[in-house]
């Protein structure tokens, strides 16, 4: 269970921290105490076999931490809500998965004016208050089995649906994880982004199940980062790549404290790696791709990134690929067609909804609908989402594809490729393109694109943007830049 690897590292190195803030410290042992008080109020709540908890806070807390681990250790599933979410769409999602318990802040619920309100529990900075202290309590039988997180995607292209993962399937990513790179306690893992996202999460129990010492940002701040990175060694970056941009701006020509960046969520520009690579000059920089539903799936680092700049890496460890056309038939390397994977990490189905499980599963493999590549090293090549996919002139263009093209371009910082309806093409191809240095040099775009894509893949139009919208896990919000497109 989830739970027995932290309090491994408790029972090691009890005095060790745990967790710090800006303001305070978690020792292991506090950690422990914490959790089993965590556990006993929510079990006081509504005793049951299996419960729900939402959490829902303005901000990183603690408390998000130890009543997800109390959950967890009582069988219970934990529903983190985002607090960036239209009230409407938080309501839904309430409504949706039934919480036994709301763990939420007394100000920001009131704020937020919600109609649900049956069982909650409020935190404050007088911990011990609230706690049942009843340490005869009989807990139900936890599992491998048991789902401990009900997540919902975070919906840019529709409603966000829930998504079931046992714990299995994360203690299976901890040891695949532990092949691939070492989180140990000499470490401190800083946590930039919010935990109701699942990197960052998941950055959070592997490096406390590891005896890693998490920096738990209460929002993500680009001075607060540099101000750890100045001050602390063995340091720990998980980031998306938005959040790197920044520290750029900032003082200071090297970062050498820094040991590993972690990244996921979008790729990196080929020239932004290397320039990444020169300022944090001892890291070791590691992308992954993967999905909330389906963990790791692959992972690029930086001694493959120069040979393999256009691939989002290899196979994880403990992942198998297969590349299947539309009648469920394996292609050759260089064909693109569904990317299905196997492995443990995945997750068990989404919630309450048995027909859109069934679309993602064939048999044991799993897809989240990218289409891809391997070439002949086994090296996986994205080449777009089947649900974003572009109709224009009658013929199929991936925004990926181009935006990858468009990347290698030195001096676009960020692009997004859209399809805009258009009476003659159907659909118009449209890139947004962020410029480093606000100089745009569309004649290189040109020549670049004629080299490298065929032309019914070019774009028909280019639109400058000096900042993107994005969604709250650090991606460009397309929905939205599509919604403010003046046709």
């Amino acid at each position: 269970m989830i739970i027995d690897w932290v309090e491994k590292q408790a029972k090691r190195n009890p005095k060790a921290i745990a967790i710090q803030t800006q303001t305070e410290t978690l020792t292991y042992e506090a950690l422990i105490t914490y959790i089993d008080r965590c556990k006993r109020t929510l079990y006081s709540k509504t005793p049951k076999k299996s419960g729900t908890i939402a959490l829902f806070f303005r901000n990183n807390k603690i408390e998000f931490i130890t009543y997800f681990l109390a959950a967890t250790s009582l069988g219970w599933k934990t529903v983190p809500l985002d607090p960036k979410l239209p009230r409407e769409q938080v309501e839904n999602i309430l409504e949706d998965c039934a919480p036994d318990v709301l763990v939420t802040e007394f100000s920001f619920y009131k704020n937020q004016h919600l109609t649900w309100g049956e069982h909650v529990v409020f935190i404050d900075n007088k911990r011990d208050e609230h706690l049942d202290i009843d340490s005869e309590r009989q807990y139900p039988e936890v599992t491998p089995e048991s789902v401990f997180y009900l997540g919902y995607t975070s919906g840019t292209s529709g409603e966000p649906k829930g998504f079931l993962r046992t714990q299995n399937s994360w203690t299976e990513s901890f040891r695949n994880t532990d092949f691939e790179y070492v989180i140990n306690s000499g470490h401190m893992v800083l946590i930039a982004g919010s935990l109701v996202h699942s990197l960052f999460l998941y950055g959070t129990f592997h490096a406390l199940a590891s005896g890693a010492t998490v920096y738990l940002m209460e929002s993500f701040s680009a001075e607060t980062i540099r101000g750890v990175i100045e001050q602390r060694t063995g340091l720990v970056l998980y980031v998306v790549p938005t959040m790197l941009e920044p520290l750029f701006d900032l003082p200071g020509e090297h970062y050498p404290t820094v040991e590993m960046i972690i990244s996921s969520g979008a790729k990196w520009n080929h020239e932004r790696r290397k320039y990444i690579e020169n300022k944090f000059l001892n890291a070791q920089c590691i992308e992954f791709y993967g999905a909330s539903e389906l963990s790791f799936v692959s992972i690029l680092k930086h001694t493959e990134a120069n040979a393999k700049s256009s691939s989002v890496g290899r196979p994880f460890t403990g992942v198998q690929i297969s590349i299947r056309d539309q009648t469920f038939n394996e292609v050759a390397a260089g064909i693109p067609g569904t990317l299905f994977i196997k492995s443990n990490m995945v997750f068990k189905e989404y919630y309450q909804r048995p027909e859109e499980t069934a679309r993602v599963f064939q048999n044991d493999w799993v897809t989240a609908g990218d289409i891809a590549y391997l070439d002949e090293d086994g090296f996986i090549h994205l080449v777009g989402r089947a649900n974003q996919m572009i109709i224009s002139g009658g013929l199929n263009v991936y925004p990926e594809e181009v935006e990858q093209v468009l990347l290698t371009i030195p001096e676009i910082e960020e692009c997004a490729v859209l399809g805009v309806p258009d009476s003659y093409w159907g659909e118009r191809i449209v890139a947004y393109i962020k410029w480093a240095n606000q100089e745009e040099l569309l004649d290189q775009v040109n020549v670049v694109c004629n080299e490298r894509l065929p032309r019914y893949k070019w774009p028909k139009e280019y639109r400058n943007v000096t900042d993107f919208p994005y969604t709250t896990s650090g991606k460009i919000a397309r929905k939205s830049l599509k919604e403010g497109l003046s046709l």
